[in-house]
């Protein structure tokens, strides 16, 4: 039995499961962080709305709002990161909206306009996010290949030196004059 937050964890199966979990919550926390100190900055408020805080943790939790209810939409919604990616994505259209149709507001109405926009930006970023995933593995690839083809090249030649040093040993000069 292991101790940590005054709570007792079987060693073998139970604190290993705590741990990655914890460390899971601890990683979604500073992504819900960014992503909270990002919109605070865009929108230039003092604090989030606490209605728009729900709204986008409901997002992340896979609900959506239909005709005033709450409706799961997902098992999991999108993460926070993601959703600071589609943010980052929709700035620009996010500022146009506030200076020209919302005149400036600051309210939870500007707020929700946004994140509207920025939801409109998930697949787009999620594409994005994929993109990069996939470029990551095909680098990897093709550097795998070159350090492969180094490493025959290396033996290739060591071989050819190795013949030509057998070679060069096999001649005797002596033996062409008998």
């Amino acid at each position: 039995m292991t101790q940590e937050d005054k709570r007792f964890y079987h060693k073998e199966y139970c604190h290993p499961k705590f741990l990655k979990e914890k460390e899971r919550k601890r990683i979604e926390n500073e992504q819900w962080d960014t992503l909270y100190q990002y919109i605070i900055k865009l929108h230039d408020l003092v604090v989030l709305p606490t209605g728009n805080i729900t709204r986008l943790q409901d997002l992340r939790a896979g609900f959506t709002m239909k005709e005033g209810k709450k409706v799961r939409q997902w098992k999991n919604g999108p993460d926070f990161a993601l959703m600071l990616e589609a943010y980052k994505l929709a700035e620009d259209s996010i500022k146009w909206c506030i200076v020209n149709k919302l005149n400036g507001s600051k309210d939870a109405k500007a707020i929700n306009y946004g994140i509207s926009i920025m939801i409109n930006k998930l697949n787009e970023a999620n594409a994005n996010r994929k993109k990069k995933a996939r470029n990551k593995v095909e680098t990897e690839i093709v550097k795998e290949g070159a350090r492969e083809t180094n490493r025959i090249t290396n033996m290739i030649n060591q071989v050819q030196n190795e013949n030509v040093n057998n070679l060069s040993e096999e001649i005797d000069v002596t033996t062409l004059f008998d």
